[in-house]
C-alpha cells in the first residue's frame, strides 16, 4: 500500500508544480495533503495475503521441443504469505506457497532466506548503489523527471478526482495513465494504463476497509490485456494488524 500511495502522492506533487487550480472544490495540493495524512497515519502493519493469478496467455512453441513446447493455455495459481511493514525502510515478505522464502528489508540491507534449509543469503544495497554510481536509494517518482516527460492534467468526476498523465513525446507501447481518488475516503482506487490507440491495457482497482481509524487497502484487482493474452491478478489481505507495535527483531538482517 505504501509504494502505491506513494506513488500516487508523488504523481500529483508533480501537478501541483505546474497548475494550482481547483479540481471542484479543492486544490491539488489539498489533495495530496489529505492522500499523505491518511498514509502518514501508518506506523506499521502486518497481514496475510492471498493471491490468485489467472492467466489466459498462451507462450510460443518452444523449438527444442520439452515442458511448452506445445505452448501453454489458460492456467490459475494461487499463492499466499504474509507481511510486515515499519517505517519506511523495513519490510518482510513470507511467502508460503507454492514456494517458501523470507525477504527482509532493513534500511541499505536485505536478506533473501530458505526457511527450509535456513540458508541466507545477505546484499548490501549501499554498495550495490555505489557500483552503479548511485548514491542515494532511487525514489519511487522523480518529480523533475516526471515533469520532463509527462502532460499532467487533473479534474473532478462526480465524487472522485482524476488525476492524467500523458507523455510528451510519442510512445509506441504508452497513450496515458489515470489515478482516480476518492474524495471521501481520500485513498486512490483505480489505477488505469491505456496505449496510443486509447485502448485499455490494465486496471488496478483497490478496496479498503477502515482499521485503527484508517483506511487500508484489503483487496487488489488487477486485469492486464496484451497480445499474447489476458492475466488476471487478485490480491486480497486477511487478519490485518495496524499500529500494534511490530519489533525491530521481526527485521533482524544480520
Amino acid at each position: 500500500m505504501r509504494k502505491l500511495i506513494g506513488f500516487l502522492v508523488s504523481f500529483a506533487l508533480c501537478l501541483a508544480l505546474v497548475s494550482p487550480a481547483l479540481a471542484g472544490d479543492l486544490s491539488v495540493k489539498d489533495l495530496v495533503s489529505k492522500i499523505q495524512s491518511n498514509q502518514s497515519r501508518i506506523s506499521d502493519m502486518y497481514a496475510e495475503t492471498v493471491t490468485t493469478i489467472t492467466s489466459s496467455m498462451v507462450l510460443p512453441a518452444s523449438p527444442a521441443g520439452g515442458p511448452g513446447s506445445k505452448g501453454q493455455g489458460p492456467q490459475t495459481m494461487t499463492q499466499k504469505g504474509k507481511i510486515w511493514n515499519k517505517g519506511k525502510d523495513k519490510s518482510k515478505v513470507e511467502m508460503l506457497s507454492p514456494m517458501k522464502q523470507i525477504t527482509i528489508t532493513n534500511g541499505d540491507k536485505m536478506a533473501i532466506i530458505n526457511p527450509e534449509t535456513g540458508q541466507k543469503m545477505v546484499q548490501d544495497m549501499k554498495k550495490m548503489r555505489q557500483a552503479k554510481g548511485q548514491a542515494e536509494p532511487q525514489k519511487e517518482m522523480n518529480f523533475e523527471k516526471a515533469l520532463d516527460y509527462f502532460n499532467l492534467t487533473m479534474e473532478k468526476k462526480g465524487d472522485d478526482y482524476v488525476i492524467t498523465g500523458t507523455p510528451k513525446e510519442a510512445n509506441k507501447f504508452f497513450g496515458r495513465m489515470e489515478f482516480v481518488v476518492d474524495s471521501g475516503k481520500m485513498v486512490p482506487t483505480s489505477i488505469m494504463m491505456y496505449d496510443p490507440k486509447g485502448r485499455l491495457v490494465s486496471q488496478s482497482v483497490i478496496e479498503y476497509q477502515k482499521i485503527a481509524d484508517i483506511w487500508i487497502p484489503v483487496k487488489n484487482l488487477s486485469n492486464v490485456t496484451t497480445p499474447a493474452g489476458k492475466m488476471k491478478v487478485e490480491m486480497q489481505f486477511q487478519n490485518i494488524k495496524v499500529n500494534k507495535g511490530i519489533g525491530d527483531n521481526e527485521f533482524k538482517v544480520e
